[in-house]
């Protein structure tokens, strides 16, 4: 897949996980409606690459929110708006979990998915969790329990 093509699954494993947050919807059934109505644009792909990392960020979510939490000085994890939490889990997943995404790709994607879809600020706070979570990912500082 290119970049444009990953975005999209990267976007769409948001919705999922959006609806799948709100309303405890499947993240795959959420998927297979979105493709749905995106036939022109969601391949088989992109639809593949949005599962697993929906998948791995919901398999996941207690060692991302564990991570999320010790990065989040002063600041509670249920403080957080539900989007910058949701972009956040689902980077950390990719760069954690997904061994074939470079951890700046990760990175980058994820503050672009903010501006796209959150608060003006919110590029900044999840670009500052994520280069700490790299950081101590580079440096094996990263314990994942």
């Amino acid at each position: 897949m290119n970049r444009k093509e990953k975005r999209i699954a990267r976007i769409s494993a948001l919705q999922a996980l959006y609806a799948w947050n709100l309303s405890g919807n499947d993240p795959g059934g959420t998927l297979a409606y979105i493709s749905e109505w995106k036939e022109d644009t969601l391949t088989p792909d992109i639809i593949k690459y949005a599962g697993k990392l929906s998948r791995i960020t919901v398999k996941n979510i207690k060692i991302c929110d564990d991570i999320i939490q010790d990065r989040s000085k002063n600041w509670e994890i249920n403080r957080i708006t539900m989007i910058d939490k949701l972009i956040l889990r689902l980077a950390i997943a990719e760069l954690v979990f997904i061994e074939d995404v470079p951890p700046k790709v990760s990175i980058s994607e994820a503050v672009e998915i903010a501006k796209q879809f959150s608060t003006e600020d919110s590029s900044a706070f999840i670009n500052g969790i994520l280069d700490s979570v790299y950081n101590d990912f580079q440096k094996g500082k990263l314990v994942i329990s």
